[in-house]
């Protein structure tokens, strides 16, 4: 990652390799080194921001809204067919709640996270808080939402799913 990889840029002996190749002086070294790790964070928030946005405003209430329809069908069968079962709605229904309340639990997580890792001065340390929390509440929260995408049904999911980005052509 680059917060594992930027420190060398300004390791004594490849700044002297670099000022006796007359490639960058010291004070370019350090620079292209507090650029990098800048440029990381700007990234990885946006992407963290994005992340959460998508999640609250469109995955969280779709998946609420498949949940209440599976609910409904379940209420509406038991009506009709007081024995029946419903077992894919019920099933489906407590794995999307299950996943409902991962999401939710991820994508505070990840807000939390977040906003600690801003709050820290040091570049290297925030970049180092980014890859060690960031990152890993962004690959948790993908993780489940890509599980509910997986069982929820294609009306109410809010993005375009893996095959149709792949195979529709229009």
């Amino acid at each position: 990652t680059t917060p594992d990889c930027v420190p060398y840029y300004v390791s004594k002996e490849n700044i002297e390799f670099f000022e006796k190749n007359k490639v960058f002086s010291e004070a370019e070294v350090r620079a292209r080194y507090e650029i990098h790790l800048e440029n990381y964070v700007k990234i990885l928030t946006i992407e963290a921001l994005t992340m959460i946005d998508m999640v609250r405003r469109d995955i969280l209430p779709a998946i609420s809204k498949y949940t209440d329809v599976l609910s409904k069908t379940v209420v509406h069968k038991k009506s009709v067919v007081n024995d029946d079962t419903c077992e894919y709605e019920v099933s489906t229904f407590k794995k999307l709640s299950s996943l409902t309340t991962d999401i939710y639990r991820y994508v505070c997580a990840l807000e939390s996270s977040l906003k600690d890792a801003k709050d820290i001065s040091d570049s290297l340390k925030k970049a180092n808080a980014f890859k060690e929390n960031v990152l890993k509440n962004m690959s948790d929260l993908r993780a489940a939402v890509d599980e509910a995408e997986e069982i929820t049904s294609s009306e109410y999911w809010p993005f375009p799913t893996y095959t149709d980005l792949l195979f529709s052509v229009r």
